[in-house]
């Protein structure tokens, strides 16, 4: 049986030139290569690269899944860009990969028992860019998911610096990130819980100014910011940063509240009750939606019953399996609307004129024993 395994890879910084295109090219023959994008599809061998060392190289962002059951999500962020206090716990789903420039977050699953193919990788990636934006402007709150997950099923596991982010509302793309990753939501709601009664660090937002970095580059920094300039054709503001980055500046950052296991643990049973509440409420919702529109449907469908009687007798002179299916499907809406409206002996008066008029079609009448 065969295996499939998909990469794809993206530089959203800069591009990638001729000799980095050429080095790609070498690792696999039938990737899809352009200036900025690395993509591929494996069915009986595998990239001949690690993929962490291509993005630490190349890329921003990456996936990676395979039939069986493995998915890895990719995140380069500049060095410094997270805390150390942030990456210190111990988790299967997250790994950090860092050098002088760069860290490189990997959040992977081990087995995914869902339904996933190239459409659903294609349309998760697109998520990628917005999640990478978020963390390099200080909203950590993938690293807190990924925390929650694994202190589901740790009560041992090392803490992480109490920050006031929002989790009460996420983004489309971070409700993308917790599905896929089947993060458990009574427990991001049990956090907010903990943030609304307890004391936290404030979220620092990155706010970039301009004059005060322009006015801190040194002479070498402008130079190496003009060389990578020239080289790529242009330069983003995240490349220009990671470039003239003089350290980690959220290395050494001091933290007085802590997220633990014992601490958020006494939230969960009121989360998981008020999150059941919510969910009630929301499906109640969604069926008394559902029940309004298809009743204005089956009103609307009573109020031109005649010409759907019409149409019924058009699509059964047609006489042909397409035609069959349509006036079975008008018949069978007529039947709902004539109910609907507490008219059924109308509706069996007309049906029975209908039978009669098409009794030598046994087909269509096949399609109608339901209501024979």
């Amino acid at each position: 049986m065969s295996e499939h395994q998909y990469y794809k890879f993206e530089r959203l910084d800069g591009y990638l030139d001729a000799k980095a295109r050429q080095a790609l090219r070498a690792i696999s023959s039938r990737a899809e290569i352009s200036a900025t994008s690395f993509q591929v599809y494996y069915t009986y061998s595998d990239l001949k690269a690690e993929p962490s060392e291509l993005m630490l190289q190349y890329f921003d962002i990456g996936f990676y899944y395979a039939d069986w059951g493995s998915i890895d999500v990719y995140i380069k962020l500049p060095a410094g860009t997270l805390p150390d206090a942030l990456l210190g716990f111990s988790s299967d789903g997250l790994h950090v990969h860092k050098n002088d420039e760069w860290q490189l977050l990997i959040f992977s699953i081990e087995e995914y028992y869902e339904y996933f193919d190239d459409e659903n990788a294609d349309d998760f990636f697109q998520h990628l860019a917005s999640l990478r934006s978020e963390l390099m402007q200080g909203n950590w709150r993938l690293v807190y998911f990924m925390w929650l997950k694994e202190c589901d099923f740790d009560e041992e596991l090392d803490g992480l610096p109490l920050i006031e982010f929002n989790f009460e509302h996420l983004s489309e793309e971070e409700q993308a990130f917790v599905i896929l990753f089947d993060i458990p939501l009574a427990w991001i709601k049990a956090l907010a819980m903990v943030l609304n009664a307890q004391p936290s660090h404030q979220a620092k937002q990155a706010q970039f100014q301009f004059d005060a970095w322009l006015h801190n580059l040194t002479e070498a920094d402008k130079n190496t910011l003009l060389s990578v300039l020239f080289e790529q054709g242009q330069l983003s503001r995240y490349q220009a940063l990671a470039i003239t980055r003089k350290e980690s500046t959220n290395k050494h950052e001091a933290y007085q509240y802590w997220l633990t296991p014992s601490v958020i643990s006494p939230f969960i049973d009121q989360a998981q009750n008020q999150l059941q509440q919510e969910q009630a409420e929301a499906l109640a919702k969604k069926v008394a939606l559902e029940k309004a529109e298809k009743e204005k449907t089956l009103t609307d469908i009573y109020r031109q019953r005649e010409r759907y009687w019409q149409l019924a007798q058009e699509q059964a002179e047609r006489t042909c399996a397409s035609g069959y299916d349509a006036a079975s499907r008008y018949l069978h809406q007529l039947n709902e609307a004539y109910q609907f409206k507490a008219n059924r002996a109308a509706f069996e008066q007309f049906f029975k004129r209908f039978v009669m008029a098409n009794k030598n079609r046994k087909a269509l009448l096949n399609r109608l024993k339901d209501m024979l």
